[in-house]
């Protein structure tokens, strides 16, 4: 049993045991390994990733510019907005300047054409009283030779004369005013 153990114990020995050249030969491998992988495929890779790097330090400034470009856009139709809605104003304002004025012309126009017709009217109004008044004279003239007539075919008497001028003052109330 002893020999047993002795034999299992050499056996875990090997097992983990140090083997310095073969640790070596595994260092160099690994330097090997390290020095390939380094110049083919570490500095490929650092250049595309710079490449990738300069590529997306180009878009951001490029997006920067464009970001600046749409500001100074959207700041010059703000001020073309103002401008318009200024502009916009004063034609409002001319506007109604102009309708105010117009309507003013208007009432004028009006003021004047209404005294125009009051003073038409009022020459016809002293017209129509002028004509009125010479046929209330025509009629006068015409009852007072009626009354002459009857009064030359009667006799007058001082009660008939009497009569007769109440009757024709009778005649002349019952006319229309001037």
């Amino acid at each position: 049993m002893t020999a047993m153990l002795l034999e299992t114990s050499v056996k875990y020995l090997d097992v983990i045991s140090v083997n310095f050249w073969q640790m070596l030969i595994s260092l160099a491998n690994l330097l090997i390994l390290f020095l390939i992988l380094k110049h083919f495929l570490f500095r490929p890779v650092q250049r595309i990733l710079a490449k990738r790097d300069e590529e997306l330090k180009g878009l951001y400034t490029d997006a920067e510019k464009a970001k600046d470009e749409a500001e100074r856009a959207r700041d010059e139709y703000g001020a073309r907005l103002a401008e318009a809605d200024a502009e916009a104003e004063e034609l409002l304002r001319r506007a109604e300047a102009k309708a105010s004025e117009r309507s003013e012309e208007i009432v004028t126009e009006a003021r004047g054409e209404a005294e125009v017709l009051l003073r038409r009217a009022e020459r016809e109004i002293a017209q129509e009283k002028k004509k009125a008044l010479g046929e209330i004279k025509g009629e006068i003239s015409e009852l007072s030779l009626a009354i002459a007539e009857q009064i030359v075919e009667r006799e007058i008497r001082a009660e008939d004369h009497a009569e007769l001028v109440e009757r024709f003052i009778g005649e002349l109330e019952g006319m229309p005013d001037e």
